[in-house]
């Protein structure tokens, strides 16, 4: 008799089945890492536009100071002590949010009368506007808009108040 020393057909199929879950485990890890790193990236993306759109707007508020403020629902005009090179003395700061689920056309706009710029919200999916609401408090401008996302890890929120007609 010849030294059969091959594979039967029942080990290639249990070897093919072992080898089988392994690649599928596998599979299922670098899913969920991907999702993970997705949802890290859009944290991000989202984390930079309201470090972007608060330096921005604060900055503007502070430096060229606010002498008045009317609010009307989720627009305000603004009234500055001086114009500068690029901006008048009057602007406006305005959130427009079609739907809570920004679905179509959420943006802040903000700049001088009749020049404002748009800054879109970052198109992420499943990101909300949870609330939205600029006001006067107590002699202080207060912008207040609230991100959520159902993956988020805490709030995600652009908070700014700056001093109207403030006198040192």
């Amino acid at each position: 008799m010849k030294n059969q020393k091959g594979f039967t057909s029942i080990e290639l199929l249990v070897s093919f089945i072992i080898v089988s879950a392994i690649v599928v485990g596998l599979f299922d890890v670098i899913l969920n890492y991907r999702n993970t790193q997705q949802i890290a990236s859009y944290e991000m993306t989202l984390q930079s536009y309201i470090n972007e759109m608060t330096k921005m707007i604060q900055d503007d508020l502070v430096k060229r100071k606010i002498t008045a403020a009317t609010v009307t629902g989720k627009q305000a005009t603004l009234t500055f002590d001086k114009a500068t090179s690029e901006n008048s003395k009057t602007s406006t700061l305005e959130i427009y949010q079609s739907d809570a689920a920004c679905n179509t056309d959420c943006h802040i706009q903000y700049g001088p009368v009749g020049n404002t710029i748009r800054y879109p919200i970052p198109n992420i999916a499943d990101l909300t506007i949870q609330s939205a609401s600029i006001s006067i408090q107590n002699q202080f401008l207060v912008v207040q808009i609230l991100f959520d996302h159902p993956n988020f890890k805490g709030k995600k929120q652009i908070y700014i108040t700056a001093p109207i007609n403030y006198t040192a």
